[in-house]
């Protein structure tokens, strides 16, 4: 029976995420891989993640790491690689990451969607998350990739002050998401953050439906649908989560 698993972030873990192929029995050409975005960077292999994604056949969203390789890469495809290094500002982490990436695994990224619906699931998959107060086609797409939650005001914020969105997110579309490490797996009623920290030593985690099914709204069942694997190392140092990503 065709399924769809869809991955949290992988940043650069591309071992990891072959741990996790195997452990979840993908069948390609049958199941549907999505990926919550944030391929690379952190991790230790850019390259080998984005390439072992695509040669997956799988479908992903674009992340906030993404993103900044791709802003360096539009730079390089229009300047040249010099002038991309002077004037874009990378941390160590992107700019290996920037090396280990071809031309095709960059335009690979830059076709990924901010947004991507999965309607046999009643499903919607997004990087970071949605303002609840916002139609998603009026969504502010720096939002989509980096928010974490809803401010005192109402107004979505990139830091970990105030309340998470998936909580106060109403649906009616359940929205599966990556990027809030710090916080770890998310069970909301209408929300499921995948995020477990792969590149921090943690866990990468895929949610694994089959065809036609609604994730449950009862905690107790998402779980059992969740499936896990260690990191085989601790990639990087976990941040706080209000400073620069």
């Amino acid at each position: 029976m065709a399924r769809t698993i869809i991955v949290g972030d992988v940043h650069g873990c591309g071992d990891e995420l072959g741990d996790l192929l195997d452990a979840t029995r993908y069948a390609q050409g049958t199941d549907t891989l999505v990926l919550v975005g944030d391929l690379v960077a952190r991790g230790p292999d850019s390259g080998r993640a984005v390439r072992r994604a695509r040669d997956a056949g799988a479908r992903a969203v674009r992340g906030n790491h993404d993103e900044k390789v791709l802003v360096w890469w539009r730079a390089a495809s229009s300047h040249g690689r010099g002038v991309a290094d002077r004037k874009i500002k990378l941390s160590d982490r992107h700019k290996l990451a920037v090396t280990q990436l071809a031309d095709e695994d960059f335009r690979w990224l830059a076709a990924l969607p901010l947004h991507m619906r999965l309607p046999e699931h009643e499903t919607l998959v997004v990087h970071a998350g949605v303002d609840p107060r916002t139609p998603l086609e009026q969504q502010d797409p720096t939002m989509l990739m980096n928010i974490r939650s809803i401010d005192e005001h109402s107004r979505p914020t990139r830091t970990l002050d105030g309340t998470a969105w998936a909580k106060v997110w109403p649906g009616p579309e359940h929205v599966v998401f990556g990027h809030d490490a710090r916080r770890g797996l998310q069970l909301e009623p209408k929300a499921t953050g995948l995020d477990t920290g792969c590149c921090y030593g943690r866990e990468l985690t895929a949610i694994v439906l089959d065809a036609g099914e609604r994730i449950p709204t009862d905690v107790a069942a998402r779980a059992k649908r969740l499936v896990s694997v260690p990191a085989r190392a601790v990639h990087c140092p976990m941040g706080d989560g209000n400073g620069p990503e």
